[in-house]
């Protein structure tokens, strides 16, 4: 199954970040084994070229039975949902996870081709670490290690209303990657689908049409918001877990959204100093009227705030926009 490398030849200046301002088109050929068969149609993942030294490796990645693999889109709930699913497939270990950060105990597979930022390695240290491991990617379902579709895994899938997660992702490649254009400049890259990790489309749709597949759970962060409890108990089932109603309660406090802002161990407030050392950005640590930094990794974390921020135009933009792919394609992927 090698994987296609076209170079974007065009100007990408809306979607560089950091050191980042070179840009390719990814897609697997031919199709890997998945259940979608041959003939479907995978979307071409926009990617720093700098992953193609490291396509090879992710491709032929080693992938274990008794792994779980958090798959999302970025800024759809992938933290919120590994820091879930972590505790429920670790017998609800809270003091442990008090220890460790969730970037230690759920790596993501490919942040070492995203920036040349730190040397992680983390590719190296997921190959190495301990079963049952917890795994996190935002790449499509094409470019995903091909032994995840004749291994089967657990995979859990989580999508967002693409409006939230697009003034989301513009905030994140702000203060997280230190991007120096408009909110303007960036919603249009969006909608072009020439932003790192797109189509957004596409990417859901993949696993829009894998959902009823006996190891993949699809969820959406909506769902979360709505009845936290619900999917906790949804994921636990997957997960092959069984807890007292006590127990789980417990999980649901743990992961409020202020529970989870104030937890070091996974609000990447640790990362964010890693980003004043080796970088001179400063736009991303604006202070507020209290002389304190005004940003955090975890936001609002409200469904539809996005109104706040996205002129009515633009809004109309993106609800055409995906409400013609869903037509086009029988998906549901929220507004």
């Amino acid at each position: 199954m090698p994987i296609i490398c076209e170079d974007y030849n065009g100007s990408a200046k809306s979607a560089a970040y950091f050191t980042v301002d070179k840009f390719m088109y990814a897609y697997p050929q031919p199709n890997p084994l998945t259940p979608l068969g041959s003939e479907y149609q995978f979307s071409k993942q926009f990617l720093p070229t700098r992953f193609k030294k490291y396509m090879e490796q992710i491709e032929n990645f080693q992938v274990r039975p008794d792994d779980v693999w958090s798959v999302t889109f970025a800024k759809a709930g992938s933290t919120w949902s590994q820091e879930m699913i972590w505790l429920l497939n670790n017998n609800l270990n809270f003091e442990k996870a008090k220890k460790r950060s969730l970037q230690d105990r759920f790596p993501y597979l490919e942040f070492d081709a995203c920036a040349e930022l730190m040397n992680s390695k983390l590719l190296k240290k997921a190959k190495h670490m301990p079963s049952p491991r917890h795994l996190k990617s935002h790449l499509s379902a094409g470019l995903l290690p091909k032994q995840v579709w004749t291994v089967k895994p657990k995979i859990i899938y989580v999508a967002r209303g693409v409006k939230d997660l697009a003034i989301s992702y513009y905030h994140h490649y702000v203060h997280m990657q230190g991007y120096k254009g408009t909110m303007e400049d960036f919603l249009e890259a969006f909608l072009e689908d020439k932003i790192f990790l797109a189509p957004y489309h596409g990417h859901v749709k993949d696993f829009h049409f894998l959902r009823n597949e006996e190891n993949v759970l699809f969820i959406t962060y909506e769902e979360m918001k709505t009845d936290l409890m619900a999917v906790i108990k949804k994921t636990a089932t997957f997960l092959g877990k069984c807890y007292s109603d006590e127990d789980l309660k417990k999980l649901e406090e743990h992961l409020t959204f202020d529970a989870m802002k104030n937890n070091k161990k996974v609000n990447f407030s640790k990362y964010l100093g890693y980003i004043k050392m080796y970088t001179r950005v400063t736009r991303a640590f604006s202070k507020n009227a209290n002389g304190k930094e005004s940003w955090s990794f975890m936001r609002k974390g409200k469904i539809g705030s996005y109104k706040e921020e996205m002129p009515p135009e633009m809004i109309e933009r993106f609800d055409n926009w995906t409400t013609e792919f869903n037509r086009k394609n029988g998906t549901f992927i929220p507004l």
